[in-house]
């Protein structure tokens, strides 16, 4: 049975919402499938420690595409036609639910935030958070990074692939202290959450160092025909002096640097850009 209390001592005065979410879909692509399913855990925090309180609400529900649900994807999440029918999401009621949420959490933000904001856009203007990509699970020991193999680490088990179940198991997970640092791993996620990243784009990189750039990490966009990479803030310094010496050799060069939020980040949005001279 999922836990509506996380803590009982008395709570800070200055708690914040946070909204974990799960989706359940009708196949994976943002432009041709639906949502079938939303599930919502509505909880408040305090964003200094990541320790959450008092679970406010849970929200679930079901939702008739309009189209057959492919086999494949009743595989995976045991929804079938006969299930959705005649079900409807109600957009308003979860408009309400997310009015004052500070954070959405995800465990894949990158699948879910382009599903729920295809359908509620309201969710374009919330900060954004994915315990998946901006969790150090590695480093911290974890051989798999999926929310049952989580659980299982953490000495628990749930029955997944329903949405609000994951949602539970996700704050479960993010109570939970990670095992080397010893951090509490919502904490971690905030912390990673709230920081602003740069988004690098090499501007005329010399075709003869590509190999360095994919071996470093950029990505090549083949609209932009640019190579580009994510990097911290403060390893701003340290890239631009990497691109110097090992991409433009020395000579002057120019970035167009993208600033990456949790406004932005996870989504198809740009964020504000600049074009800086080095």
């Amino acid at each position: 049975m999922p836990r509506t209390f996380y803590s009982e001592a008395d709570p800070p005065a200055n708690l914040l919402k946070a909204a974990i979410i799960g989706t359940e879909t009708t196949g994976i692509s943002h432009d041709r499938d639906r949502i079938i399913e939303l599930g919502i855990v509505v909880v408040e925090y305090f964003p200094e420690t990541g320790q959450a309180y008092r679970v406010l609400e849970t929200y679930n529900e079901l939702e008739d595409p309009g189209v057959p649900i492919p086999s494949e994807s009743t595989k995976v999440h045991g929804i079938t036609d006969d299930m959705v029918a005649g079900k409807k999401i109600m957009d308003s009621f979860v408009a309400s639910l997310l009015a004052d949420v500070a954070l959405v959490v995800a465990h894949n933000a990158a699948f879910d935030r382009g599903f729920v904001e295809t359908k509620l856009p309201f969710f374009k203007k919330k900060a954004w958070g994915c315990s998946y990509e901006q969790m150090p699970w590695k480093s911290e020991g974890f051989g798999a990074a999926n929310i049952e193999f989580l659980a299982y680490k953490f000495g628990f088990h749930f029955s997944g692939h329903r949405a609000s179940m994951d949602c539970h198991a996700l704050l479960e997970i993010l109570q939970s202290e990670l095992p080397s640092s010893g951090v509490k791993v919502f904490k971690t996620l905030l912390n990673k959450a709230c920081a602003t990243d740069l988004k690098l784009w090499a501007l005329s990189a010399p075709f003869e160092n590509k190999d360095k750039l994919k071996q470093r990490g950029y990505r090549w966009d083949a609209k932009r025909k640019t190579w580009n990479r994510v990097v911290a803030t403060d390893d701003l310094k340290k890239e631009t002096d990497w691109l110097r010496e090992e991409v433009y050799e020395n000579r002057p060069f120019k970035l167009e640097q993208e600033a990456i939020d949790a406004y932005n980040r996870f989504s198809a949005r740009r964020g504000l850009t600049e074009m800086v001279n080095y």
